[in-house]
């Protein structure tokens, strides 16, 4: 962004960029762009946002050293991570909590907690192996009532049960210290509830993540049911005011992640959520010179 602020810096840089992109726009039967033409809208951008413009690192680093809380949302999961993610059906960066220190200009140490966000059930969008998926009316109906589509696209998600193996794979390469779990409202109604709690992949049983898609298409979940709630838990604020099949739900899933639950989530609105008795660390500020 800086470069868009120096008419010589920026004329450098596409004079080098240029040529290969005019050639490739050639191949395609597309208008070449004009040098000169192209740096003077792009200083025109420049003139435009510069107000706007800072370096972000030590905006961070100031607010951090006047002991202010910092948050950082990351976008996508664990499992479109570029290097985590069940490859090739990632992302092209790092979506895990990692990512927030490369991209948020903040050292591993300055992080106090990570809290890992999740659904009561299981999404994806796009293609992949996903063990857990489900294909029949069920899977419509929680796709349905949880308006399973995607924010940008509209296109529907996969839906499938709570699969605990990629939870703990999650868990462990984010350094999840805390859990939100989201959408526990939409499983209401429901008889039986089937959590995934390891996979059985060519006759033996399986409960650490795999590294290969290719065995990962191959897994068969192993379930545990519980025990379904009919009442509608939209009113609730308490763990104590779930129905007790909720309450249980919660408690499996929780140990099975082997980090606390915090946060749950019975509704869309900020005021359908259920907090438990929970503070985040806080280190000392880091004093920047």
């Amino acid at each position: 962004m800086e470069d868009l602020l120096d008419r010589g810096v920026l004329r450098a840089r596409l004079e080098g960029l240029l040529p290969d992109k005019n050639l490739l726009l050639g191949a395609m039967g597309a208008a070449s762009f004009d040098l000169s033409a192209l740096v003077e809208t792009a200083a025109g951008w420049g003139e435009r946002l510069a107000k706007h413009l800072d370096d972000t690192t030590w905006l961070v680093q100031a607010a951090l050293a006047r002991g202010e809380h910092v948050l950082l949302e990351g976008a996508q999961g664990t499992l479109l991570d570029l290097d985590h993610g069940s490859y090739p059906f990632v992302t092209s960066s790092n979506a895990v909590a990692g990512g927030a220190t490369t991209g948020g200009g903040i050292g591993p140490l300055q992080v106090d907690e990570v809290m890992g966000v999740m659904k009561a059930y299981a999404t994806r969008v796009g293609s992949g192996p996903f063990p857990t998926e489900l294909l029949d009316e069920v899977g419509d109906r929680i796709r349905e009532r949880g308006n399973e589509v995607g924010t940008t696209t509209g296109r529907p998600r996969r839906v499938g049960w709570f699969d605990a193996v990629p939870v703990r794979f999650a868990v462990a390469v984010n350094s999840v210290s805390s859990i939100m779990l989201n959408k526990i409202d939409i499983l209401s109604g429901l008889e039986s509830i089937p959590l995934c709690v390891a996979y059985q992949v060519d006759g033996r049983r399986l409960d650490r993540w795999p590294s290969s898609a290719a065995v990962l298409g191959r897994a068969t979940p192993i379930y545990e049911r519980f025990e379904g709630w009919s009442e509608p838990i939209h009113d609730v604020r308490s763990l104590a005011g779930l129905p007790d099949a909720a309450r249980r739900y919660v408690s499996a899933v929780e140990e099975l992640a082997g980090v606390p639950i915090v946060l749950v989530s019975v509704g869309p609105e900020r005021t359908q959520t259920i907090e438990r008795a929970w503070r985040p660390m806080r280190r000392q500020p880091v004093r920047v010179a």
